[in-house]
C-alpha cells in the first residue's frame, strides 16, 4: 500500500518534469480505442505536425499500468498471464509515410473469438518513428546527422461482458509554494472491478468563507484495473490560491463512451497546517 512517504516520492518525480517541454511531431486521435460488445471497427487519425517527411511503423506492444503513472513494458516471456487484445484486433496499413501536414487513417478490425471469457483485454498500438534516408550527398567524414526517434503508443481495449468498476479516494495531499504560486494535488485512488474507465479529473478548492474554484485538472485520464491503488496528480492550473482551512473537492467524470457517468465526486476537509511545501529535487 502506498503511504504518505510514497505520495511525496511520486510528487518529487512528477515535479521534476515541470521545467521541460515535450514536442511531438505526430498528432494521434483518439488516444484510446475501445471495442465494446457492439463495436467491430474503429479508426485512428494520424497527422504529421512537423515540417519534415516522417515514416512510422505500427506494431503491438504489451504494457501494464504503473501505479505512479505511465506504463511498464512487458517482455514476451512474461505475457502469458495478461489479457491481451492484439491477437484479436487487426490494423492497416502497417507503415505510413506522411508529408508535413498530411493525414492518414488507420483502420482497426475486431475478430472476437467465440466463447471469449468475460473481462477486459488490452494491448498498446505503437507508432515507431523510423530514421530518414541517409543523405549520401554529404561527406560522412566531416558531417554527422543526429536524429531523435520517438515512439507513441495508445491503448486498445476489448470488453466482454458487463462493466464492473468502483473508485474512491484513499488519500489526498495538497502542496503549495507561495513564492512561485505553484501547487500540486496528489491523490491516492483505490479501485476494484475488472474494467477500466476514461474521464476528466478536476480538483476544486474552497477556502472557508470563500468561493469554490478549480485548481487542478487532467483530461482523458485512464483508470486501469492493473492496480488496486494508483496515484493521480492532475495538472495545477490555479492562478491564485488561498492557503487556509477549506474543502478540497475531487471530480472524476467520464468522457467519450463513459460520457455522463460520475466516477468520483468526493470532498476532503483540509486544514491550513496540512498544506505542505512543494518538495525540491535536492
Amino acid at each position: 500500500m502506498t503511504n504518505s512517504k510514497g505520495l511525496k516520492l511520486c510528487l518529487l518525480i512528477l515535479t521534476s518534469f515541470w521545467s521541460s517541454l515535450v514536442f511531438a511531431n505526430l498528432l494521434i486521435y483518439p488516444t484510446r480505442v475501445s471495442f465494446d460488445e457492439s463495436t467491430r471497427a474503429a479508426q485512428i487519425s494520424l497527422t504529421n505536425t512537423s515540417k519534415t517527411v516522417n515514416t512510422y511503423r505500427l506494431e503491438w506492444l504489451e504494457k501494464v499500468a504503473n501505479p505512479a503513472g505511465g506504463y511498464i513494458d512487458v517482455a514476451d516471456a512474461e505475457q502469458s498471464g495478461l489479457s491481451i487484445a492484439s491477437s484479436m484486433v487487426r490494423f492497416s496499413p502497417r507503415q505510413v509515410t506522411l508529408k508535413p501536414g498530411e493525414r492518414q487513417m488507420i483502420k482497426l478490425m475486431l475478430r472476437r473469438p467465440a466463447q471469449l471469457a468475460e473481462g477486459e483485454y488490452r494491448s498498446h498500438l505503437n507508432f515507431k518513428a523510423l530514421p530518414p534516408p541517409k543523405d549520401e550527398s554529404k561527406d560522412n567524414a566531416t558531417s554527422m546527422q543526429i536524429n531523435m526517434l520517438v515512439s507513441f503508443a495508445i491503448p486498445v481495449t476489448v470488453r466482454q461482458g458487463q462493466l464492473e468498476y468502483q473508485l474512491n479516494i484513499d488519500q489526498a495531499e495538497l502542496y503549495y509554494d507561495s513564492a512561485s504560486q505553484v501547487g500540486a494535488v496528489v491523490l491516492q485512488i483505490a479501485r476494484s472491478g475488472r474494467n477500466s474507465v476514461l474521464g476528466n479529473w478536476t480538483v476544486y478548492w474552497k477556502p472557508d468563507g470563500g468561493t469554490e474554484v478549480p485548481v487542478a485538472k487532467s483530461n482523458e485520464a485512464n483508470a486501469w484495473p492493473d492496480n488496486d491503488k494508483f496515484i493521480v496528480q492532475p495538472t495545477w492550473m490555479a492562478e491564485r490560491f488561498v492557503s487556509a482551512n477549506g474543502q478540497l473537492r475531487v471530480e472524476y467524470k467520464g468522457v467519450r463512451e463513459f460520457d455522463g457517468k460520475v466516477f468520483i465526486d468526493q470532498s476532503i476537509r483540509i486544514n491550513k497546517a496540512a498544506i505542505k511545501p512543494l518538495p525540491t529535487n535536492q
